[in-house]
Parts: structure tokens; C-alpha cells; sequence
């Protein structure tokens, strides 16, 4: 289970411990992935995703892209000049493969979004190499509404907690090896209206529920995949957004099927990581 990146990089370091192979920079990768990171707390988002890909067969090196026309806030700039880079300075034509992060944007207009040109680019980038993309969260939004014209609709209240989806494809490849009735995290304000994804002849909802919506959706033409919850995330991510949301004073609800008995003082169950190893190494094995 090797990675290839900086092992002075924080999250190289918790996997080390973790027991995941940390392969300098240099060492001859298998697959070559780039995580363009929108998140406002990069470091967290580096882990959850590299947990993820360390646990693949495969030598995957994984190259981290900030933006070039947003400069975060929330991340020291020592790290984001240490350890990333901006997808002009890559040759994306060596590249297996693009994940986008989301990012806290729902109530901001797409193309008020200062990057907005710059990861239309790198999608269309991808496209024109056929480089396979995984659009998380809010980049499925985003990539649904430049693609297709769909946009996102507020939801009245946040959609948080781990919802149990089945799968409509399974002989997908990414779907390989997990049952139906799987379970992810969701934090979000957006949604899609029934039907809308349904009515584009391109693509394929994968897997869903009720209670969330398409979660997996799939383009028929292109290696392209629509992600809306979070399967990347820690046992405790949701327990921490609960609580800044009532440090803010929003009383927000307590996440659904996370705590056991719905119980904030008990410790969350953790019901997804597994099948989340298990759709990244599947994403990874067909690159």
C-alpha cells in the first residue's frame, strides 16, 4: 500500500503511522493523481483523501493543486508553498487521474466563485485528454451545472449524517466488491430536483437513496463520476462540524444515524470507511 509524496507532508507522516508505505518523490509511480484540494482546511482534506489512496495495490503519487486565482485563508502559506502546486505549472497529459474536492460554496453563485474559470479549465482540460475525474460534493455540483446546465437547488436545512444508499449498477466497476445497502456521510445544503439527472440521456445515477438522492452518478461518454457525500471522511468530521455549528449558535440538528442512539455524548460510529477504501481503489484499479 504505497504513496508517493513528500514525506515531510503532515498527512505522510499520520499515515506512516497508520502503516501505509510513504515513497519519496522521484520513485517511479504506477498512477499519477492529482487532488485539486477546494477546502478551506487543506490539511484535513490531504488526510482524508490519502487514507483513501494509500490503501490501493497500486504506487499512486498524488500531486496537491491549489487554485491560482484564490488564495486560501485558512491554510498556512508555508504549507500550501511547500507542499502544492497550481495546475498550470502540471503536464496534465502524465496524468492518470483528477479528483476535485468540494468546498463550503452553495450560497455563492457559480460563476461568482473567484476559481470558477480555472476549474472549468481543469475540466476541460480533462476532457480533452481523457484524463477520469472524481468530482466530490460540491464539484459534482459545479461539474453537473458546466456540463449540463443543472443547477443546484438550497435545501431548507443541512443534510447531515450517514445515510445507507443502494446500488442501481452493480456490475459498475467502481460499485466491484460492495453490497448494497453501503453507508456514507453527507454535509450539505445543496441538492438536484427530482428527475433532473434522470432526464440527461448521458448520464447513469450508479447509486442512491431516498433520504440523500443520486450519490453515484456516471457519465456514459466520458470517465467522468458526480460524488455528493463524503465517503472520504473521518469518524469524527461530523462530530466536529456539529459542534462549531452550536458554538455559532445555528442549532443545527444532531446527524443522522451517527451517534449511537443519537447520543452527541456517545462516540460516532464509523459505517463507511471500508466501502469508502474499496470505490477509491476501484476508481484507481480502472486508470
Amino acid at each position: 500500500m504505497p504513496l508517493i509524496t513528500d514525506p515531510l507532508l503532515p498527512a505522510a507522516k499520520a499515515l506512516a503511522a497508520e502503516g501505509i508505505t510513504i515513497l519519496p518523490p522521484g520513485t517511479t509511480p504506477d498512477l499519477r493523481v492529482a487532488l485539486v484540494n477546494l477546502m478551506p482546511v487543506k490539511p484535513d482534506t490531504e488526510l482524508d483523501f490519502m487514507r483513501l489512496i494509500g490503501r490501493s495495490s497500486k504506487r499512486v503519487e498524488v500531486t496537491l493543486v491549489d487554485t491560482a486565482s484564490h488564495k486560501s485563508t485558512h491554510t498556512p502559506a508555508e504549507h500550501l508553498a511547500r507542499f502544492y502546486t497550481t495546475f498550470d505549472r502540471l503536464d496534465p497529459a502524465r496524468l492518470s487521474g483528477i479528483i476535485i474536492t468540494g468546498a463550503p460554496l452553495e450560497r455563492v453563485r457559480f460563476e461568482d466563485v473567484d476559481y470558477w474559470s480555472e476549474v472549468t479549465g481543469i475540466m476541460d482540460t480533462a476532457r480533452r485528454l481523457g484524463i477520469p475525474v472524481l468530482n466530490i460534493c460540491w464539484a459534482a455540483y459545479a461539474a453537473m451545472y458546466y456540463r449540463h446546465g443543472i443547477p443546484m437547488s438550497l435545501l431548507d436545512s443541512k443534510l447531515s449524517g450517514v445515510f445507507r444508499h443502494d446500488i442501481l449498477f452493480p456490475q459498475h466497476p467502481l460499485l466491484r466488491g460492495i453490497d448494497t445497502g453501503f453507508f456514507v456521510p453527507h454535509s450539505r445544503f445543496a441538492t438536484w430536483r427530482p428527475g433532473e439527472i434522470e432526464a440527461i440521456d448521458e448520464l447513469e445515477i450508479l447509486a442512491g437513496s431516498a433520504a440523500t438522492g443520486p450519490y453515484l452518478i456516471g457519465s456514459k461518454r466520458y470517465p467522468e463520476f458526480y460524488i455528493t457525500g463524503h465517503g472520504e471522511y473521518a469518524p469524527e468530521t461530523l462530530d466536529k462540524e456539529y459542534r462549531r455549528d452550536l458554538g455559532k449558535g445555528i442549532k443545527p440538528h444532531i446527524p443522522d444515524n451517527y451517534y449511537p442512539g443519537d447520543d452527541p455524548s456517545k462516540a460516532p460510529r464509523d459505517l463507511w470507511h471500508e466501502t469508502a477504501v474499496r470505490l477509491m481503489c476501484n476508481w484507481l484499479d480502472t486508470l
